[in-house]
């Protein structure tokens, strides 16, 4: 296979187009809009997109104090509002949404391709595949999560920097994919200022072409902000107040320095240390993104409250990194037996990060423990669906995986107390009035005039639909808005 990093071979682009089709069919077949990782993904994103498309929808604490940019909603609104106005009384605008949300993350496969091709080809063949097939890659990529958006420009970015010659339009395309990384993600920050200290080091005239593409992501955030009628970039302080100062992240749970990398053990598979190993000893050229991923690594470690999904940026960038370490081993294998590495070995090759990915996969669980609670919405979808429901009630904890914008038309929602769930309560009259249909696993103790429609389960959470006749009485205490509010969520 003969190398090259401006151009490729008819067997190359074969080859390339092939793996983008299979990253296309992966996400195809793992898109599950009503399973959720994160109440993040429905309620920071798609149900703001549809309160801007629509106008109504429920606001969480970080809008009202207005702690987060609107870009990410604002870039999903567009296809809910025309969704929505091409089949109104549907979920079109939400599988619009949903669906260009999955576009967004596609960034991540030239960005890798771009990556390893500073190499040769067939290591930006072999970074585009673990990009495109690796299970979390694709798992992640129908998730709605800002670390997820973010990693594509942040990555792509790190590829015009590291590039040769580094013309000055490289470096300008390099500020603004690495500006708009960090205003879609702000806590990939360090990831990227590392990035570009180790890449720049003390050259002023690229360090000054690279903040004016820098500027150029500032000023589209500012204009966000301003469209979003707020101050432009008072978001920035507000987050960090709230976050690193008053530890307001805290308040979901405190993990150990160290929490990472266990995660990091179970997330990478059996060959977790091999996969790390690769990414430390790859090629000389790559060292600056290797300091990236590991200060992105130590910054969330020192933060206490810890998802997998924020360092999801060193998970993806190692894995690339990795990718193109495999592929010089894979030369020297054959070079040692008298051969060079064909398009024989490449498939070999892509074969072992399979069988990697396939039993890392086993480990973790894979989608079946990092996503859930379809029945939820489902068993509200189907209430929605009686033609005459007037108000939903739902479980408090149930909330997370419920909003307005994965219904199909508008239905206001009320937020009974957990307690009612486990049968410690009885449904407050406030809320049995104001609900026609309610959303639990078993009749409320004490409830009378609801007929069960039918359950929904997943194997682990079982949500029924209970619908009574006759029309709604709402009681603003109870509604899902007001339980956020007193919840200062």
């Amino acid at each position: 296979m003969p190398d090259s990093q401006t151009g490729l071979t008819r067997s190359q682009t074969g080859a390339f187009a092939l793996v983008v089709l299979a990253a296309l069919v992966l996400r195809a077949l793992a898109y599950a809009p009503f399973d959720i990782s994160h109440a993040d993904e429905i309620m920071q994103y798609l149900e703001q997109a549809k309160r801007i498309a629509t106008g109504a929808g429920i606001v969480p604490w970080e809008y009202r104090f207005g702690a987060r940019n609107s870009l990410i909603p604002q870039l999903l609104a567009l296809p809910y509002w025309l969704g929505h106005a091409l089949a109104p009384g549907s979920l079109a605008g939400m599988h619009a949404a949903r669906i260009t949300g999955i576009a967004l993350t596609l960034l991540v496969l030239p960005a890798a391709w771009r990556l390893g091709a500073l190499t040769s080809a067939a290591h930006g063949l072999a970074a585009l595949f673990v990009a495109a097939v690796w299970y979390e890659s694709v798992l992640f990529s129908t998730l709605l999560l800002s670390e997820v958006i973010a990693a594509g420009p942040l990555l792509l970015g790190a590829a015009l920097m590291l590039g040769p010659g580094r013309s000055a339009k490289a470096l300008r395309w390099a500020g603004l994919a690495l500006g708009l990384g960090v205003v879609l993600r702000l806590q990939y920050a360090p990831f990227a200022a590392v990035l570009a200290i180790a890449c720049l080091k003390l050259d002023r005239r690229a360090w000054w072409l690279l903040i004016q593409g820098g500027l150029c992501a500032l000023a589209l955030c500012a204009l966000s902000d301003l469209i979003a009628g707020q101050v432009p970039l008072r978001w920035i302080w507000i987050n960090f107040q709230f976050n690193m100062i008053e530890g307001r992240a805290a308040r979901f749970g405190r993990e150990p320095a160290l929490a990472y990398l266990g995660m990091l053990l179970v997330h990478l598979g059996p060959l977790a240390v091999f996969i790390a190993a690769g990414a430390v000893f790859s090629p000389g050229r790559y060292r600056p993104l290797v300091y990236a991923l590991a200060v992105n690594l130590l910054f969330h470690s020192m933060i206490a409250h810890k998802e997998y999904r924020f360092i999801w940026i060193s998970v993806l960038a190692a894995l690339i990194l990795a990718a193109i370490t495999s592929v010089n081993l894979a030369r020297r294998s054959a070079a040692a037996r008298g051969m060079r590495l064909g398009w024989g070995g490449m498939v070999v090759l892509a074969v072992v990060w399979l069988i990697v990915g396939l039993s890392a996969n086993a480990r973790s669980g894979g989608a079946y423990s990092l996503r859930g609670g379809a029945p939820i919405p489902l068993a509200a979808q189907a209430g929605v669906g009686q033609g005459k429901a007037c108000g939903i009630a739902l479980p408090d904890q149930w909330r997370a995986h419920l909003v307005p914008a994965l219904l199909p038309r508008e239905v206001p929602l009320y937020v009974a107390p957990e307690a009612v769930k486990a049968a410690i309560e009885p449904l407050p009259p406030g809320i049995a009035a104001s609900a026609n249909v309610l959303v639990f696993p078993d009749l409320p103790r004490g409830t009378t005039g609801y007929v069960e429609q039918g359950c929904y389960t997943n194997g682990v959470i079982r949500a029924c639909t209970y619908v009574r006749p006759g029309a709604c009485s709402a009681d603003p205490y109870w509604t899902y808005q007001a339980v956020l509010e007193r919840e200062t969520l």
